[in-house]
């Protein structure tokens, strides 16, 4: 089994990784990341490692600085709570 590798912006991206970054600063918003302006702006090769990204994070919510960010599988698949997995979208 080939062992995982999630190092960079660009290993998210090419491995359909989402990445969540959740207030941690009293009003718990949450917004998925889009990791593609990140690669733009940051580069493909930047680290996605917690210390290297939250730095770079502000709450669009409350605007605190204390971030937390949750990696998860399949970035394609949407999510529904009501609905379950829903079909990838079409490319």
């Amino acid at each position: 089994m080939k062992p995982l590798k999630v190092e960079t912006i660009g290993d998210l991206i090419d491995g359909d990784y989402c990445l969540t970054a959740c207030c941690e600063g009293g009003c718990y918003n949450s917004a998925d990341l889009d990791l593609e302006s990140l690669a733009r702006r940051l580069g493909r090769d930047h680290s996605a490692m917690h210390d290297a990204l939250t730095p770079l994070l502000r709450c669009s919510k409350c605007g605190s600085r204390k971030i937390g960010i949750r990696l998860s599988a399949n970035a394609s698949q949407k999510f529904s709570t009501r609905q379950g997995w829903l079909t990838p979208p079409k490319r």
